[in-house]
């Protein structure tokens, strides 16, 4: 069996000392580019790859992070995670990810092994009826930084999107094309963000002087299958909606499958709005208007936030709310003179 190559083979093949190649490849900044771009030469000319257990040991730190994440089955949450692996690894770091399905008893499990034996740092994104006293984080001796849902309390740092903002594009938009009879599917009630967006739905019509309110709410898996459901009972309506902003473009799926299923059309009959940008929004039939979230920016943010963190530098600002936008396709248009 070959011999491995160790940190002192690579230091005299540089010819420097074991802990400039250490602080090389822990990507320790203060180093020269001339040090560094020379022992990088000869960690690829004698194939070194540190071995992270040990080095572990000897550092007290694993270069590995925690995502704990509530559903890794929905395409939002996965983009997230997809786009923290990729800022986790540019900066030398492994994304261990965990997913609570929406659960808040294996999410406590996640949370208290990954601060226990796996990782320097965790994220996470709560599940929906997750409300975790002070004591259960006191046990948690890792830094941890908060990504997307927001807990009613919290002391931790915060990376997440300005929903109000959401909700008032989506409802902006649909007044604007002339709607007055524009319902909501709301999110779970128990999840900030669907509060924060239902909340600035009602802001809006009521800045428009719009009396028509018609509010209902998915349950838990906040999918498809609650928007179909819920849009079949705004259509059995007497005073059914011209326009519907769904909570998110899952749901403004199935709300498309039951509107056609009703023999309507969209935007012809009903305008649609979700909120996410997931990739398939863009090719529905038609294509649907939503709510764009930088999610690239947001989980890039948060890996940064906890690498600051990790190496104990201070946050300028606890909480970063990033700004959506507002996309529009095919799904929503004016209201026509026949519908009221």
């Amino acid at each position: 069996m070959a011999k491995s190559v160790t940190l002192r083979d690579v230091a005299a093949y540089a010819g420097v000392s074991i802990t400039t190649v250490s602080n090389v490849v822990r990507k320790w900044p203060y180093v020269s580019s001339e040090m560094r771009d020379r022992v990088q030469q000869a960690i690829d000319v004698l194939g070194y790859t540190p071995h992270i257990v040990a080095q572990g040991l000897r550092t007290g730190q694993t270069q590995a992070l925690a995502f704990v994440v509530p559903d890794l089955s929905n395409p939002y949450f996965a983009e997230i995670v997809a786009a923290a692996e990729d800022a986790a690894q540019n900066s030398g770091y492994t994304l261990l990810v965990f997913n609570s399905h929406e659960d808040p008893a294996r999410e406590a499990t996640c949370i208290q092994r990954a601060s226990k034996r796996w990782a320097d740092g965790l994220l996470i994104t709560h599940s929906h009826l997750s409300q975790w006293p002070d004591s259960f984080w006191d046990n948690i001796d890792i830094p941890v930084v908060i990504v997307d849902r927001i807990p009613d309390h919290t002391h931790y740092p915060i990376c997440s999107v300005d929903n109000l903002r959401v909700g008032q594009l989506a409802t902006e938009h649909l007044v604007g094309l002339g709607h007055r009879q524009i319902a909501h599917i709301a999110g779970p009630q128990a999840v900030r963000l669907a509060v924060d967006r239902s909340l600035a739905y009602t802001q809006i019509l009521d800045a428009h002087g719009i009396e028509y309110r018609q509010v209902v709410y998915s349950g838990a898996g906040w999918g498809a299958s609650d928007g179909y459901s819920c849009m079949r009972g705004l259509l059995a309506e007497t005073h059914r909606p011209t326009a519907v902003f769904t909570s998110n473009d899952r749901v403004a799926i199935g709300a498309l499958h039951a509107i056609y299923e009703h023999g309507l059309r969209v935007p012809d009959d009903i305008s649609l709005v979700g909120v996410d940008d997931i990739e398939i929004s863009a090719h529905l039939n038609p294509p649907l208007t939503t709510v764009r979230q930088p999610l690239d920016k947001l989980a890039a943010l948060a890996v940064d936030h906890l690498l600051r963190l990790i190496r104990g530098e201070a946050l300028e600002d606890p909480v970063t709310l990033l700004q959506p936008e507002l996309i529009i396709r095919q799904s929503t248009a004016p209201l026509s003179g026949g519908r009221s």
